[in-house]
């Protein structure tokens, strides 16, 4: 066996000149020597970005109460229960809640413990990235889409949160890995591995993760060549097949467990899990007058909702993506992003006319990446500016194909030294530029135009260069919009439901209000102990929302009767008459609505001074 002196020893070889080069530093040898440091220099830049100051972050606290109850038990960790006693579930597939629930598990919890996961799962998609673009366009193509992904804005929000979008990202690019091995190698089970990754992807995001199937299934059809159609068919069928199997298994599962071993299906008004996918999270996405939970909660007399200062609404469908918020966390590079792909498509279409005998090494995976990110952006892109409402976390799925394609349009750049393309590629830098600039209009003066000027002055000095020196300059034009909204996220102390340079409105949403909640949960709930020992239950609440708090900052059964929107029937109006005859239930924090249970409560409980407008506290249980 050999021994750690022996393994240490060759990790380390000495250099001709005297040095030691580490093997972990080391390029492979079908790779330049720069690219392994440089890679890891990018993914290390990600790392801290993600990971600076996570633990002063204020989480999504929904999700943080619901994974701080997965973590207290399997029972719970299985079904994921919102709730301690597992009452009611999360209104969303477990996946990359069960990371984080096991993160919490191990390390206690703490705001850091619900981010690592996403950290960590934001260095793999640099990392994953890197090698799925080098595959087809090369180290340096692939090292600028790590670049890329690495200061986008959203990635950088989104992975320094408790969202369960980044495992859905890092799975999709791991398909995509999986696909162009597949045309490749004419091997079918890479094909399959692809489906187990997006039937994961399913289990972390749900119908969001189904999007990117045609796009694969499309880029080994059309790309496979030398393969008859009807085994390409029987592929792609096994791909399906395997897809759905892996993406409904849980699903099918618990809904074999009868109703009462489980937590209620929240998200569903008939306890079905089916319906919580399909209809909650899937068709009624695309109604415009679409309404959460959260609308419940009003953040001040008068003010606007919780759900109306997050959320991109219907009135503006550019502003899902291109303009205001949405643009800021992702907008910056996709009108580069998609004139790239038109000049890769018109290149790559006439080396294929042009060529007598075109190398089906490099042609045939050069198209299928064309598909593969070409496919991805449209679709997703597509999807978000007809759906009626977007979470600028949404967007950040987006950010793959963008890096990839801006990656590899940098490389061809570098390579020709035709006029009309430097020309181009200038006009190109410029107009990102100047889109760049009117994104930043609420940043500081001063940072927008430090921002601009720098980029204008790379754009000025490409000009009389060309080759790898222009193609750096313009790659630093173009990113510096990006980058600059990205620092800022960081600085700010931003995560996951933040965009960059947000009105303060928001920030005091995202931040202000939620911390206050979270402070106020022990209080509460000791309140409730002190002055009602004999019940179980401190408080119940109407949305998950409104108990979310005390849930995470306590670990308490703070039940929700109606789950997130308030429509679940979690608990019953009989229920709630048990409950309180029996000396169960504490206190009760409502809002304003016509259900049922909530007339009940107000009629049989006795309400405490209090807002109106907001939450109203009744005390249901004698002191």
């Amino acid at each position: 066996m050999v021994s750690i002196v022996d393994r240490v020893t060759a990790l380390a070889t000495p250099r001709a000149t005297g040095g030691i080069r580490w093997q972990f530093w080391r390029s492979p040898d079908d790779q330049p020597r720069w690219a392994r440091p440089a890679l890891l220099l990018v993914a290390t830049v990600a790392a801290v970005s993600y990971a600076w100051g996570i633990t002063r972050l204020v989480p999504h606290v929904y999700y943080a109460a619901a994974v701080r109850s997965m973590a207290s038990s399997w029972h719970d960790f299985f079904f994921a229960a919102f709730d301690p006693d597992g009452l009611i579930s999360l209104d969303k597939l477990p996946g990359a809640f069960w990371l984080q629930a096991l993160s919490v598990r191990l390390f206690g919890v703490h705001v850091w413990a619900l981010a690592l996961p996403q950290v960590i799962e934001g260095v793999l998609t640099v990392l994953v990235l890197y090698r799925v673009v080098r595959r087809t366009a090369g180290p340096a193509a692939g090292l600028l889409a790590a670049v890329v992904t690495a200061a986008a804005p959203v990635t950088v929000a989104l992975d320094r949160g408790n969202i369960s979008d980044t495992l859905l990202i890092l799975l999709l690019v791991l398909a995509v890995d999986r696909t162009l091995a597949a045309i490749e190698r004419n091997d079918p089970r890479n094909l399959w591995y692809a489906g187990l990754f997006v039937g994961l992807a399913f289990q972390a995001k749900m119908i969001q993760a189904w999007l990117i199937v045609p796009v694969l299934a499309l880029a080994y059809l059309v790309s496979r060549i030398g393969v008859r159609p009807l085994r390409r068919v029987a592929a792609i069928a096994g791909f399906g097949a395997g897809t759905l199997v892996v993406s409904l298994s849980w699903m099918t599962v618990v809904s074999l467990i009868p109703a009462r071993h489980r937590p209620y299906v929240d998200g569903s008004t008939h306890d079905s899990l089916f319906d919580q996918v399909f209809v909650y999270n899937g068709a009624a996405r695309t109604d415009s007058g679409f309404s959460v939970g959260a609308a419940n909660l009003p953040m001040s007399p008068g003010g606007a909702s919780y759900r109306t200062a997050l959320v991109l609404g219907p009135d503006d469908r550019l502003g899902h993506v291109l303009t205001g918020a949405g643009g800021r966390e992702t907008g910056w590079l996709i009108p580069l992003a998609l004139l790239i792909l038109v000049v890769l498509a018109v290149l790559l279409r006439r080396r294929a006319r042009s060529a007598t005998a075109p190398d089906p090494v490099t042609a045939v995976p050069q198209r299928a990446a064309l598909i593969l990110w070409g496919g991805w952006l449209l679709v997703y892109l597509a999807v978000f500016l007809v759906v009626g409402t977007v979470n600028p976390y949404y967007l950040a799925v987006l950010t793959p194909p963008v890096a990839a394609l801006i990656g590899w349009g940098t490389v061809e750049f570098a390579r020709r030294s035709e006029s009309a393309w430097r020309v181009g590629a200038v006009l190109a830098a410029l107009a990102t530029v100047a889109y760049g600039w009117w994104l930043l209009q609420p940043a500081p003066a001063a940072v927008r135009w430090t921002a601009t000027a720098a980029a204008l002055l790379a754009c000025l000095l490409a000009v009389g260069l060309r080759g790898v020196a222009a193609a750096v300059l313009l790659a630093a034009a173009v990113l510096a919009g990006p980058a600059v909204a990205a620092a800022s996220v960081v600085a700010d102390g931003y995560s996951a439901l933040d965009t960059p340079f947000e009105p303060a409105a928001q920030a005091h949403v995202t931040h202000d209000v939620v911390r206050d909640a979270i402070d106020s949960g022990p209080k509460l709930v000791a309140s409730a102990h002190k002055t009602f020992p004999a019940a179980h239950i401190p408080a119940v609440a109407y949305t998950s929302i409104i108990a979310a708090p005390f849930i995470y900052s306590t670990g308490a059964e703070v039940p929700p009767v109606g789950g997130f929107t308030g429509m679940a029937q979690a608990l019953t109006t009989a229920d709630l008459a048990r409950l309180v005859a029996h000396g169960d239930i504490g206190f009760a924090l409502i809002t304003p609505s016509d259900d049922p249970r909530i007339h009940w409560i107000q009629q049989h409980c006795g309400r405490l001074p209090g807002d109106e407008n907001s939450v109203s506290a009744y005390m249901c249980a004698h002191p």
